[in-house]
């Protein structure tokens, strides 16, 4: 199984096929062997648990098909020691279901490291939805339904995983969200949340590079020259 071959359309096809909307992979402690939830799904775990860059022995991957939207969402577990996994939700294009995987599969683990080095009680998670290739998402309507069912499938994991803002995601998407589960941060302020966390995020950014430098005793970031990359 190549997951490069594959869509999220025709991985959303074939679950559909299989009569399921819905999909787990779960690390088996014993074995440390992913399992599927379903057999006929057991290639689609090789092909996960083969990738030795990306897949780090991550807890949990879990799947499913928006019922309205028909959209595939999904939430990836990298590891729960420190508590539960935490990290945003980004919507996003992607070409290939491997794509779409790697993704959740590196974030995940990024997300575990900066909670521990920010000696936060979270472990790693993130969540990725595949944006559709038409224009459905800049409907207003289809927007709310989209983020609703996402809330609904958060809360069908009992609490394994709690959302965030994240790159193509607003606060008001949080809200949305927010509606169908309460495992989910950076709700609008209206609701009781912190808002957009991007303030933050480049306060964070910032200090990383002044702390770089510091470290390699060269000064302080007046005067410099900076290039982002990923912005």
């Amino acid at each position: 199984m190549n997951l490069e071959s594959l869509t999220p359309e025709s991985f959303i096809h074939r679950l559909r096929s299989l009569g399921q909307h819905r999909a787990a992979f779960v690390l088996d402690p014993s074995s440390k062997r992913l399992r599927s939830s379903h057999e006929e799904l057991d290639d689609v775990a090789q092909a996960i648990q083969g990738d030795e860059r990306d897949f780090h022995r991550h807890e949990a991957i879990f799947f499913e098909i928006g019922p309205k939207t028909g959209v595939l969402l999904g939430a990836f577990v990298h590891k729960t020691v420190r508590g539960q996994a935490a990290g945003g939700v980004r919507f996003w294009p992607y070409a290939s279901l491997g794509a779409f995987v790697r993704d959740g599969l590196r974030l995940a683990r990024g997300m575990g490291r900066k909670n521990a080095l920010a000696g936060l009680w979270w472990g790693g998670g993130k969540g990725v939805i595949a944006r559709p290739a038409d224009d459905r998402y800049r409907d207003p309507s289809f927007r709310k339904t989209l983020y609703r069912e996402y809330g609904a499938f958060i809360t069908s994991l009992r609490g394994c995983y709690v959302t965030a803002e994240d790159a193509g995601t607003t606060a008001p998407d949080m809200a949305e969200i927010f509606r169908t589960t309460r495992f989910v941060t950076c709700v609008p302020p209206a609701v009781g949340g912190s808002g957009n966390p991007s303030f933050a995020t480049a306060k964070g950014v910032v200090c990383a590079m002044e702390g770089a430098l510091h470290t390699l005793g060269k000064g302080t970031l007046e005067g410099r020259r900076v290039a982002m990359q990923g912005v």
